[in-house]
């Protein structure tokens, strides 16, 4: 059901955390293990919400720019959220915030003296097309920056397309 390379992936981890264990005593070997539980499922977690907001899948031609604005501004406080609850920012979790947050951060800067709520969907408007190019290259960064992760959780999105 799972290829080599995860299998082996999964033992190289097991072993890691089964050798960060030594020298700890039981409360400390039981925290240190919970939070590898807790990372999982708050991997997990994201990855659901990413896959279940239509910002990241959704034609760009029959998105509305200011719902797409208060999608990513969502995604925002969400990152906030997981970033004050991941102790490990050096793990792939925390590697897979930051990526996240740098793809944001680039959105919003991007767009940051157009006026999002005034942008007329239509193809030849400078502002729908920098909207939309914005748009591309945040979705495209966010999934390379979850790769890890999704891979790692053997996630499959249902909604974000995987050749995107």
């Amino acid at each position: 059901m799972y290829s080599e390379e995860l299998l082996l992936e999964w033992k190289r981890e097991h072993e890691d955390r089964a050798s960060a264990l030594v020298g700890l005593d039981l409360e400390q070997s039981l925290l240190k293990l919970a939070e590898v539980r807790v990372g999982h499922d708050w991997a997990r977690a994201m990855l659901a919400w990413l896959d279940d907001h239509r910002f990241m899948y959704f034609d760009d031609a029959r998105e509305c720019p200011e719902y797409v604005w208060k999608a990513v501004d969502a995604l925002r406080v969400k990152l906030v959220d997981m970033r004050s609850r991941v102790l490990d920012m050096d793990s792939d979790l925390g590697r897979a915030i930051s990526g996240i947050e740098a793809a944001v951060q680039e959105f919003i800067v991007t767009l940051n003296d157009v006026r999002v709520d005034e942008i007329q969907v239509t193809s030849g408007d400078p502002n729908f097309e920098r909207f939309s190019n914005a748009l591309i290259c945040m979705r495209s960064r966010i999934l390379k920056a979850v790769e890890v992760i999704a891979k790692r959780e053997n996630y499959v999105f249902r909604n974000i397309p995987v050749d995107w």
